[in-house]
């Protein structure tokens, strides 16, 4: 009769590299979500799970992420750090496990979002897209997308969904950003269809981004008139306005992106 072996013991050190890993493949997740997909890939049980979580938040190498993204956990640079130095040292089949499951999960997740992606117009030379995530009645992110580009343009609206997280992300990072940054008291004041007011904790920034391959309006959701009128004032520096559009670009057709700015 043979002999089988006992499991194989993990250590919270391979635990915590495991969630890590799990939170760089998904993009942005919540913890519910991450014990969601670490329970289905048996990664770990539950008390496990919340005990490495709250190390890694404590630690820096996760944080949660700022105005409607507060309960997204993302990795930071200090996280990816760690996976560059000890990733390696996790099994071949829990690290193939996972990027292997973590494209469906994502898709499962942009359901649950609301992800939309329609054309509005779609003729030669002239191709413009409507991209929105819903997460209740109003848009925490829409996208209205020109391009003259047909591949561009339908390669945006096979993808969007998959990256819409991503996309997301990003421009709440930028959110975040743009309030820490000193206010020029000499500059033009913004326009009033800048910020839209909905309530007390919910106002829609609007600004307009020229890039090199396509033209957008955003529009994103914040939580406060502040932050809003910060997020258009960072992006209506023509720089800056130019290097987002084309991030932006990237990230909606799922180009491969060298580098995390």
């Amino acid at each position: 009769m043979p002999i089988n072996s006992p499991p194989r013991k993990v250590s919270e050190t391979e635990n915590m590299l495991r969630l890590l890993l799990c939170v760089d493949a998904l993009d942005s997740v919540t913890p519910t979500q991450l014990w969601t997909f670490a329970a289905e890939q048996e990664l770990m049980d539950y008390v496990s799970m919340r005990l490495c979580l709250h190390k890694l938040l404590a630690a820096g190498e996760v944080e949660t992420g700022g105005g409607s993204l507060t309960e997204q956990l993302i990795l930071t640079d200090r996280g990816r750090e760690a996976l560059a130095l000890f990733g390696a040292r996790l099994p071949g089949d829990i690290r193939t496990r996972i990027a292997l499951s973590a494209p469906e999960f994502r898709t499962r997740i942009v359901r649950h979002q609301q992800v939309r992606a329609t054309y509005e117009i779609a003729r030669a030379n002239d191709f413009r897209l409507n991209l929105s995530v819903y997460e209740g009645d109003l848009p925490t992110v829409r996208l209205h997308m020109e391009t003259h580009s047909r591949a561009l343009a339908s390669r945006t609206l096979h993808r969007f969904p998959i990256h819409a997280a991503r996309v997301t992300t990003y421009l709440y990072e930028l959110a975040e950003q743009a309030v820490n940054l000193p206010v020029d008291t000499e500059s033009e004041p913004l326009s009033p269809e800048a910020i839209t007011g909905h309530s007390a904790t919910e106002y829609t920034a609007n600004v307009t981004l020229e890039g090199k391959k396509a033209r957008f309006e955003i529009e994103l959701l914040l939580p406060t008139r502040e932050a809003s009128e910060a997020f258009v004032r960072r992006l209506t520096q023509p720089g800056e306005a130019n290097i987002t559009a084309n991030r932006l670009t990237d990230m909606v057709s799922g180009a491969r992106l060298m580098g995390k700015r």
